[in-house]
């Protein structure tokens, strides 16, 4: 199953990775897969740092994943790769698939903007010091990927031009 490439967004909450997927998906024509909307599911009324629930997530998004590759080449989805159960779920998709991992890099302050005025209808709903607390961590644990974009300032296309010579 080596043939299927997995593009995995990686980084904190507001940083842009659902933007990202969907350029990917609208100009190089691989599947974004939104997991958020398996998490919203699977999420019911717990808080986000219950250990039962992320838990849950991360075997939900796996089974998800590797459904989608029965009918799709590559796919690109996200995360912020914080959990264990992340890293567990990573290393059984590198097991079976082509992962490229991609860093997405913004300010502090700018995640948080975003976060605050993004769409919370697919989004599930933080709060500012979630936010503060989830991207912390994020850099703390300093996850290594094989690329990194930088997205503060960057008009779509050049975004565009950067993600062109990843997946190439």
């Amino acid at each position: 199953m080596k043939q299927k490439t997995i593009y995995l967004l990686i980084g904190p909450k507001g940083s842009g990775k659902s933007f990202i997927g969907t350029l990917i998906n609208k100009y190089f024509r691989i599947k974004f897969i939104r997991v958020e909307d398996w998490v919203k599911i699977v999420k019911g009324n717990r808080e986000i740092d219950d250990e039962a629930y992320i838990k849950e997530v991360f075997q939900v998004v796996e089974k998800g994943v590797r459904q989608e590759l029965l009918n799709h080449d590559s796919i690109v989805f996200e995360s912020t790769g914080l959990s264990d159960y992340f890293d567990k779920m990573h290393s059984s998709l590198l097991a079976d698939f082509k992962v490229k991992s991609i860093r997405i890099i913004a300010q502090d302050n700018l995640c948080l903007k975003r976060v605050r005025t993004r769409d919370q209808s697919i989004h599930i709903d933080v709060s500012d010091d979630q936010v503060k607390k989830i991207n912390k961590q994020v850099k703390e644990k300093g996850i290594l990927t094989d690329y990194s974009i930088s997205n503060n300032d960057k008009t779509d296309l050049e975004l565009i031009d950067e993600l062109g010579k990843i997946i190439k």
